[in-house]
């Protein structure tokens, strides 16, 4: 598939969920919105893929097999020594491969890298686990206060109308967006819980059992990790002690080999044993920029 082939999929499963969006919807909606919406997510991460290097878009990038799947077309010679695949594989990279890739080449979806995780796993229970799974609260929330808002980041920087997305829908679901945040005004919110905490640290900083306590755990949980965990030190942003980030790979399958694999690392939540503090959301390690974590380039898991 080509650039635009990825774009107008994009555009055409996106709008396939836009009539159901909305601030209440039942189980079937939620259902029917999210499935479309996180399909057309899919396309346009691969369209920002395909932009830069179609072959980004493949599985198998190499020159053998890639050559005769993007272009087989331009060939002017028979190819006599086996340079290229007879039977190319045409497979293109997941979900997840495709957020992790496309995060280098976009700052909306790095901007919205803990929504599309969420996404990611909201569309993997549609396509292989019960629906039971699936929390229908929070894919509800997170369609009609942030899907508007995700698409417009990556559309904004890449001169995309976001119009073309949404259709008719555009200003209901903009209008909506909007509405919601002011409505639920998510950063005063969280500025006001920060200093709760910050006033629990402020009562237990004098007791020395309390502290003893706290900084026996947190040493306890940053020495320890599993086969598929870790625990490093994140400043509490409330009592500025160390609190803990649990760090967690995000898998993908290979159906050729049958194995999984990591395609990255996400921040699953974090924990302040000092004043209480703890986040999990995607909004909340957003507000607290969890990602920061990964900045220093280190081997977290």
């Amino acid at each position: 598939m080509t650039a635009s082939e990825f774009l107008a999929d994009a555009k055409k499963l996106i709008l396939m969920s836009c009539g159901d969006i909305n601030a209440q919807m039942n189980e079937r909606e939620v259902i029917h919105a999210t499935t479309f919406f996180s399909l057309g997510v899919e396309r346009l991460l691969k369209f920002v893929l395909a932009e830069v290097n179609p072959v980004f878009v493949l599985t198998s990038g190499d020159f053998k097999n890639a050559a005769p799947c993007l272009y087989k077309h331009q060939f002017v010679n028979g190819d006599q020594h086996g340079v290229t695949s007879s039977k190319p594989d045409t497979d293109v990279v997941s979900f997840r491969v495709a957020m992790q890739r496309a995060l280098i080449f976009s700052a909306g979806v790095k901007e919205n890298s803990q929504l599309l995780f969420s996404l990611a796993n909201y569309r993997d229970i549609l396509a292989h686990r019960p629906l039971s799974e699936l929390d229908i609260v929070k894919a509800n929330r997170l369609l009609a206060k942030d899907g508007y808002k995700l698409l417009n980041d990556i559309c904004s920087e890449r001169s995309l109308s976001v119009q073309e997305f949404f259709g008719t829908d555009h200003d209901r679901l903009r209008d909506l967006s909007r509405k919601i945040q002011s409505e639920e005004d998510f950063s005063r919110a969280m500025a006001s819980r920060i200093e709760q905490h910050k006033a629990l640290w402020l009562g237990r900083e004098s007791q020395p059992e309390f502290i003893k306590q706290a900084n026996d755990i947190t040493r306890s949980l940053l020495a320890s990790s599993g086969h598929d965990f870790s625990y490093v030190p994140f400043t509490c942003p409330a009592c500025a002690q160390e609190a803990v980030a649990r760090i967690e790979p995000d898998y993908d399958y290979d159906p050729a080999e049958k194995t999984s694999y990591v395609t990255g690392v996400f921040v699953d939540s974090i924990n302040c044993y000092f004043c209480g503090l703890k986040l999990q959301d995607y909004e909340e390690l957003n507000y607290v920029d969890a990602n920061s974590i990964f900045e220093d380039g280190r081997d977290l898991v």
